[in-house]
């Protein structure tokens, strides 16, 4: 068995990451700076979501959302996610939220921290209190698509399994082109990062570890 970029092939040594019965393809890919040293075989994800920020789109009340801060959760989707005033009250009130997707999550109460699997904020309550059809939007940037090493811990994209790195690299404090395998068999014993989510994830992108 040989491994091939489109360039020149080498044998691949016994022990080595690559198992057999399934086309090879690597890929040109870019990745995220800072990340230090990552060994051939390091498990990889995407970055497709950036950071995010809440704004007041139309009515009354008056709270300061711009200052909200806010957080993401794993399911996090680029795009603009609804928040819908459907009750008022002094003091608090409760929006529906709707994801860039059209899915609903669960409400959200007025001055409670409000959590999920998707965004995380506090909608604060002004002088004046929110009204039914209020509209708040909270816009979740696009991710850069660079690479860096999965973490099923990542809300940036990242803990979802896309890819193996070809080759050991150092990145530094700049983004750095490298190579990665986006289908292909590997062995389970040499890959770095690998757990039960990311070997699903893997398998349905055709890269499959045995």
């Amino acid at each position: 068995m040989s491994e091939d970029y489109g360039q020149t092939s080498v044998a691949i040594p016994a022990d080595d990451i690559l198992g057999e019965g399934f086309p090879l393809l690597p890929q040109q890919i870019v990745l995220a700076a800072s990340q230090g040293a990552l060994v051939r075989g390091t498990v990889l994800g995407l970055i497709t979501v950036g950071a995010a920020v809440a704004a007041k789109v139309s009515g009354t009340g008056d709270g300061d959302v711009a200052a909200a801060a806010v957080t993401l959760g794993k399911y996090a989707q680029p795009g603009v996610y609804t928040l819908v005033c459907t009750a008022e009250s002094a003091g608090a009130g409760t929006f529906s939220v709707q994801t860039p997707r059209g899915e609903m999550l669960k409400p959200l109460t007025v001055a409670a921290g409000y959590a999920s699997d998707h965004i995380n904020l506090t909608v604060p309550d002004g002088a004046n209190d929110w009204d039914v059809g209020d509209v708040i939007t909270v816009t979740v940037a696009a991710g850069s698509g660079q690479a860096k090493a999965y973490s099923a811990a990542a809300v940036d994209g990242s803990q979802v399994a896309a890819l193996i790195l070809a080759d050991s690299v150092t990145v530094g404090d700049d983004a750095l082109a490298a190579v990665a395998f986006r289908t292909g068999v590997f062995r389970r014993a040499k890959l770095t990062g690998l757990d039960a989510a990311a070997t699903a994830q893997l398998d349905a992108r055709s890269i499959f570890v045995r």
